[in-house]
């Protein structure tokens, strides 16, 4: 009997599993119920912070390659360089610095009390806002009574 041999298929994903990965995105369990709000809003946030961190790194690696290129008057090929070196580095500072610091700032716990703390001044400033509406319109009133206008 001979030995069958594995697929294509299945050898890339032999291969692929030694390759660490670190998708800090999709670190949420794909069941639902098993979700709470407060971990689905954190997962929002923290994927709103990584990608807004990745669109930072990039566009100051592109800025600093811009100016090494414009100040060296680089040629063709120098230039290609200098664009792969750089999308390499931003890349790097994605996987490497980006996404950690997401991870350890924005941890669960922080931002729950985060959005507690921030909720609680939210109320508080919403009371003082009505409060400070309302003064005002009886100040513009008596105002406008002391110079002989009716306000309606």
């Amino acid at each position: 009997m001979r030995r069958r041999d594995p697929s294509f298929w299945n050898t890339l994903l032999f291969h692929l599993r030694g390759i660490p990965l670190h998708l800090t995105y999709l670190r949420f369990a794909m069941n639902t119920s098993t979700l709470h709000s407060s971990s689905r809003r954190n997962t929002v946030i923290r994927t709103v912070a990584a990608v807004t961190g990745d669109i930072a790194a990039g566009l100051a690696v592109a800025s600093a390659c811009m100016w090494l290129i414009e100040s060296a008057a680089l040629g063709l090929f120098l230039t290609f360089v200098v664009w792969l070196l750089g999308s390499l580095l931003a890349l790097a500072l994605s996987q490497y610095v980006v996404h950690p610091a997401v991870g350890v700032v924005l941890s669960d716990r922080k931002l729950d009390l985060a959005v507690d703390a921030l909720s609680g001044l939210s109320s508080v400033l919403t009371a003082a806002g009505a409060e400070l509406g309302h003064g005002l319109l009886g100040s513009v009133r008596s105002a406008l009574r002391r110079r002989g206008l009716q306000p309606a």
